[in-house]
């Protein structure tokens, strides 16, 4: 959905001009089809929520839900309202964790740190994100957290995010290497917003990297513990 409300803005901006991790434009011979799907997912969605009778994790999927629309969507269109477009990216990412937890039994009170780390993470990638598309955003008349804020304080609270991450989560575990890693990738936009997009894109691959890294330890771990079990 996101693709179809942002049809106009996306035909001015260069980074949706290929089809890449940045993303692409949406031909509108496909949004009406795309609508179509967002409404019976949303409704198949909801509706696996509450055959599990788990009331946090029904009220985690209709905020995942609500927020995944909203961030787009009309009324709210929470991507244009500066500070909260990037904070609702962050919260995205943090409900979809809930529901994840909330589905195995878990309250979302046992949430680990790291996930909250993790959800403040997307918070800073957003907001470099934004960073890189300040100029044509303030062409299409659009709001951001880059817009209101500047460039530079922009790319400063992007590093930060990460820099919190490192201070409360470390940098020894996989997840640590991954938030250190970015505070390192998200640092030179601070001193040279011209570097802003080069950092995007490499926070971008690194998560990518990072995560199936983080799949391989995985893997490994539950290979570990089948072998001492037998």
């Amino acid at each position: 959905m996101n693709d179809v409300y942002d049809y106009d803005s996306d035909l001015l901006n260069p980074r949706k001009a290929g089809d890449s991790l940045e993303g692409t434009i949406l031909d509108p011979v496909y949004h009406d089809d795309i609508r179509v799907a967002a409404w019976v997912s949303t409704a198949l969605i909801l509706s696996c929520a509450l055959l599990t009778k788990k009331g946090q994790n029904i009220l985690a999927t209709a905020s995942l839900v609500f927020f995944g629309w909203q961030y787009s969507a009309t009324p709210l269109r929470l991507k244009e309202v500066p500070i909260i477009d990037s904070i609702s990216n962050g919260l995205i990412v943090l409900v979809t964790l809930f529901v994840g937890f909330t589905l195995g039994g878990a309250s979302v009170v046992d949430v680990p740190s790291k996930d909250y780390a993790m959800a403040l993470a997307c918070v800073g990638v957003h907001a470099l994100g934004a960073v890189v598309d300040v100029d044509v955003d303030v062409i299409a008349g659009q709001k951001t957290i880059a817009t209101f804020l500047g460039k530079t304080l922009t790319a400063v609270f992007a590093a930060s995010t990460f820099t919190v991450g490192v201070a409360s989560e470390g940098y020894t575990s996989v997840f640590g290497a991954y938030l250190a890693g970015g505070l390192v990738i998200t640092i030179p936009p601070v001193f040279n917003v011209g570097w802003a997009h080069m950092s995007f894109k490499a926070v971008v691959y690194w998560t990518v990297l990072m995560v199936i890294v983080w799949f391989g330890a995985q893997a490994k771990n539950v290979v570990s513990k089948a072998r001492k079990i037998h």
